[in-house]
């Protein structure tokens, strides 16, 4: 992975406007104004993405679906299985954006971000919180206790960052000015008997991404493709992860990306 960078959190993340992303591969460095460059998860090869995103559809038409091939014991305490359990992903960042803008305002001078886990196929839910303090970005830790407390890439006191309902998945949010990383604890507790491994598969935004991109709008240090998450059983998985507006975009923007995830 990328050399961790230590980021300083705002102590306040406002709750206005909201965001939606969808999917993503691979993994760019953070801040330093280069944006990730993204595999399509089926040919192996690079997704051109720049700002809107061409995948997105109005209606919400489903971009692939996935069968279960069954789970079995890999012998480790692992719950093995291939993408995975019936599952239809939408990548919708389009229509996501549109339901954030109106349920939600951006303040003037900054932007807001929003985050939409799409994990379907997963047995838990990812939920967001706003980074802790001490916290740098890409670390990810595994615990056995669902306890947030004992969770140090949390707050002390962790509240989630507010949601936005949409058909499919919450659409967390958060804002941030131009220029400053949104940093964001992703938290998965896991109720299953067996450690779960998983994946992000792709990432796309509205009305900016940041995919392959010489000079972003959005820089992103992700939750990455390529790399393998693993849920310990009866515990809790952390990642820290940032969004950064470069000053290409405008305070007052709202912006929406979605990650596409499923086990392995």
């Amino acid at each position: 992975m990328d050399e961790k960078r230590q980021f300083t959190r705002r102590g306040a993340v406002r709750t206005i406007g909201g965001v939606a992303l969808a999917g993503l591969a691979g993994c760019g460095a953070f801040g330093d104004g280069t944006a990730d460059e993204p595999t399509d998860a089926s040919s192996g090869s690079p997704t051109d993405v720049e700002g809107t995103t061409d995948a997105a559809t109005e209606s919400g038409t489903p971009s692939r679906s996935e069968t279960e091939t069954g789970t079995q014991d890999d012998g480790n305490g692992h719950t093995e299985s291939t993408p995975s359990v019936d599952v239809t992903f939408v990548e919708n960042p389009t229509q996501v954006h549109a339901t954030l803008v109106e349920a939600t305002s951006a303040p003037d001078d900054e932007v807001l971000v929003g985050f939409r886990l799409e994990d379907s196929s997963l047995p838990f839910t990812t939920e967001v919180y706003p980074a802790a303090e001490d916290a740098a970005i890409h670390d990810t830790e595994t615990y056995d206790t669902q306890d947030l407390s004992d969770v140090p890439l949390v707050p002390d006191q962790p509240e989630a960052l507010p949601t936005v309902d949409t058909e499919h998945e919450d659409v967390h949010y958060g804002t941030t000015p131009v220029g400053e990383a949104l940093a964001v604890t992703l938290v998965a507790r896991h109720d299953g008997d067996r450690d779960l491994d998983w994946s992000a598969w792709e990432r796309t935004g509205h009305p900016h991404d940041g995919h392959r991109e010489t000079d972003p709008y959005l820089s992103v240090a992700c939750y990455c493709g390529g790399e393998n998450y693993t849920a310990p059983s009866g515990g809790t998985w952390a990642r820290v992860i940032a969004v950064t507006p470069t000053d290409r975009v405008e305070a007052g923007t709202t912006v929406a990306v979605n990650w596409t995830s499923s086990r392995l």
